[in-house]
């Protein structure tokens, strides 16, 4: 994947997972740490476009472009993906009704064994 990347700092294991869900699912490079000095490590790393995080995760506002905080069920969860868009201007991806997706071969059928 290649544009802009995003770091989810959360330490609620389970926001911080549904949000690195939704926001790879748009195509977009994600990083998540779940502790201050993740952060910390992940920040001297790499550059991000946006820093979601957590109250349980300070992160100063001039870490990146683009600096949220986020909580289960706020206004920023409910609408995470749109925000993400705008905010980034990640392109919406329009699936042709006609395109086709090929399944991945079941395991035992890669090797032609047929088991």
């Amino acid at each position: 994947m290649t544009g802009p990347k995003v770091l989810v700092a959360c330490s609620d294991s389970e926001l911080r997972m549904s949000c690195f869900n939704r926001i790879s699912a748009l195509g977009v490079r994600v990083d998540a740490v779940g502790d201050q000095r993740g952060l910390g490590r992940r920040t001297e790393k790499d550059q991000y476009k946006m820093i979601l995080h957590d109250s349980g995760i300070e992160v100063s506002d001039e870490a990146a472009d683009h600096v949220l905080l986020v909580e289960t069920d706020g206004p920023l969860d409910k609408d995470l993906e749109d925000q993400v868009r705008t905010l980034l201007e990640v392109p919406v991806r329009d699936i042709d009704e006609e395109e086709k997706f090929e399944e991945p071969q079941p395991p035992w059928m890669k090797n032609n064994r047929g088991w």
